[in-house]
C-alpha cells in the first residue's frame, strides 16, 4: 500500500518495485536510495547475549519485534522499510510520520524497561547525517509471501 499523503517523498516506499526470491538479494538494481528528508530509526536490546544466555531469548525478541509493531500501528498500519533484526531493529519513516514514529519508538523504550526488564538503546537519524559521514543506505523491498514484505539495507 502506498502512503497516501501530498509529499513526494511520502510516497517513494509505495514506489518501488518489490522482488521475491532471495537468489537476486546481492544485485545493486533492485535497490533506491532513501529520500534526504527521511529519518532512519534503530533499536538495539544492550547485552542481548547476557540476556539470551540467561534464557531470556523469547523477551529479547518481543522487544525487538515490538518495535515493528508499534512503528505499524503508528502508521495506521501503512507499510514502511524495516529489518528486524532479533535483538532490535531499525526502520525507516518519511518526515510526515516521523513525529509518530519517534512517540512509538520511545514508548517501545519504556514498555521494554517496564514490562520485559530490558534495556532498549534507541535512535532516530536523518539520512542526511549518514551521507555527510560518507555512507549510503539503499532499499530493497523484498517479498518473503505474498502478504509479507520488508526491506533490507544494501550490503556495503
Amino acid at each position: 500500500m502506498a502512503m497516501t499523503t501530498a509529499n513526494s517523498s511520502d510516497r517513494f516506499y509505495g514506489s518501488i518495485p518489490v522482488f521475491r526470491g532471495f537468489g537476486k538479494l546481492m544485485d545493486p538494481a533492485l535497490y533506491s536510495p532513501l529520500p534526504d528528508d527521511w529519518t532512519i530509526g534503530v533499536a538495539d536490546i544492550v547485552e542481548s547475549t547476557k540476556a539470551i544466555a540467561e534464557a531470556r531469548y523469547k523477551a529479547v525478541n518481543m522487544a525487538g519485534a515490538a518495535v515493528i509493531a508499534a512503528i505499524t500501528n503508528a502508521l495506521d498500519g501503512r507499510e514502511f522499510p524495516f529489518v528486524f533484526g532479533g535483538d532490535g531493529a531499525s526502520f525507516a519513516v518519511s518526515p510526515d510520520d516521523l513525529e509518530r514514529a519517534r512517540d512509538a519508538l520511545a514508548a517501545t523504550a519504556i514498555w521494554v524497561k517496564d514490562d520485559l526488564n530490558l534495556v532498549m538503546r534507541v535512535a532516530l537519524v536523518p539520512v542526511t547525517a549518514v551521507r555527510a559521514q560518507d555512507l549510503r543506505r539503499q532499499i530493497c523491498p523484498m517479498r518473503c509471501f505474498p502478504a509479507a514484505a520488508s526491506a533490507g539495507p544494501k550490503p556495503p
